[in-house]
């Protein structure tokens, strides 16, 4: 069996309330390569607002990594810590991309760094979630494609949420056809963050139970 040579990142997307008394988090970042690497971090907000994701790099973020750069040997591994330093809560939930920016190793041998086509860049997410904001969902008119329901989600609440943490109903001329339960999609790989102020695709499965007759007049209902 090949062996596998990566840089491995648990968990790579991290939640916690920034109002708790336990204000911090962590991801564990080891190095499976057969090199020396070495990560400069540089954090970005998430502006979700525009419909693509748009990355604001901070100079002075007011969430805390540490530490701010890493050096790991083959097989070494490291615990990368975040906490919310800012003495004021964010009006909304927040989203952060902490990047891993790998620098070249100047001690680094001529023939390890022939080996080397590219530096890497390794990305995760950290999710501010406090509990006094909720998530405020419109369910757009769906449409079916392709053996799905699809529709749009808009957040107009300061809260953040996941698709996981409603039970979809499926209604057909307003009476109740089939459902699918919290975390049902999840088990499946598929999930999907309602970050605030934002509008988000969703794509549903249609239940073997409507797979016959006429789809039209479906709606989709998010029930907590």
């Amino acid at each position: 069996m090949t062996p596998v040579f990566a840089v491995e990142v648990t968990p790579m997307v991290v939640t916690f309330s920034p109002d708790s008394r336990s204000n911090n988090a962590s991801s564990l970042v080891h190095n499976q390569l057969p090199r020396d690497i070495a990560f400069d971090i540089q954090i970005y907000e998430i502006d979700f607002s525009q419909g693509t994701p748009k990355l604001i790099s901070l100079d002075d973020s007011p969430l805390w990594v540490f530490p701010p750069s890493l050096f790991l040997q083959p097989g070494q591994s490291q615990q990368l810590q975040f906490r919310w330093l800012d003495k004021k809560l964010p009006s909304t939930d927040k989203s952060y991309q902490v990047s891993l920016i790998e620098q070249p190793i100047a001690n680094q041998s001529i023939n390890k760094q022939s080996q080397l086509t590219m530096l890497l860049n390794v990305n995760l997410i950290v999710h501010l979630d406090q509990p006094r904001l909720v998530p405020k969902l419109t369910i757009k008119k769906p449409h079916v494609e392709d053996g799905f329901i699809i529709t749009e989600v808009l957040n107009e609440g300061k809260g953040a949420g996941r698709l996981s943490d409603y039970e979809i109903k499926i209604t057909k001329n307003k009476t109740l056809s089939d459902r699918i339960l919290k975390d049902q999609l999840k088990a499946n790989g598929y999930d999907v963050f309602f970050a605030p102020n934002s509008t988000t695709v969703i794509k549903v499965p249609i239940p073997q139970s409507l797979q016959k007759g006429s789809l039209s007049h479906l709606r989709l209902v998010l029930a907590r």
